[in-house]
């Protein structure tokens, strides 16, 4: 067929990612689902959990996001007003607000971990070990020359 696409190992490695993606994200979605948070506010208080005491601002959370979200702000107005986050700003600078997890967000995320973990396994454990590290080094490999340049 002359319109078809040609076939290429590029192009049938990328539908195979889609593929996958699509495959492997929904499990995840409802785990998040069932603890009544979306993937982006579990990352959100992940981040929050891993950083450091004093919290972090907007845009470090932003840069951390593994799914970026047009308003990290708007988001973390919602998980202030439902207690997962406290704001507060920076003696050192008023204009530098920082964001830090609250006893109630570190409670919701962890309460996720180990079911989280199961999950992993779930959808990668048919992997040998070895298996699930060559596909990480692949992937980090295949995404690295377009990580930080910018979106258009």
């Amino acid at each position: 067929m002359a319109d078809a696409l040609p076939e290429t190992p590029a192009r049938s490695a990328y539908l195979a990612l889609v593929q996958a993606h699509e495959a492997l994200e929904r499990p995840f979605r409802e785990l998040f689902k069932s603890f009544g948070m979306s993937p982006t506010r579990f990352n959100v208080l992940r981040i929050l959990v891993q950083g450091p005491r004093a919290g972090l601002t907007c845009g470090e959370i932003g840069a951390r996001l593994v799914h970026r979200v047009p308003d990290v702000t708007r988001l973390l107005d919602r998980m202030e007003r439902d207690g997962l986050v406290e704001r507060h700003r920076a003696a050192d600078d008023r204009r530098v607000v920082r964001n830090c997890i609250t006893p109630a967000g570190r409670r919701a995320c962890r309460a996720v971990y180990a079911p989280l973990a199961h999950v992993h396994e779930d959808v990668l454990g048919h992997l040998s070990k070895r298996e699930q590290q060559q596909l990480d080094t692949l992937l980090r490999k295949a995404f690295a020359p377009h990580k930080n340049q910018p979106k258009t």
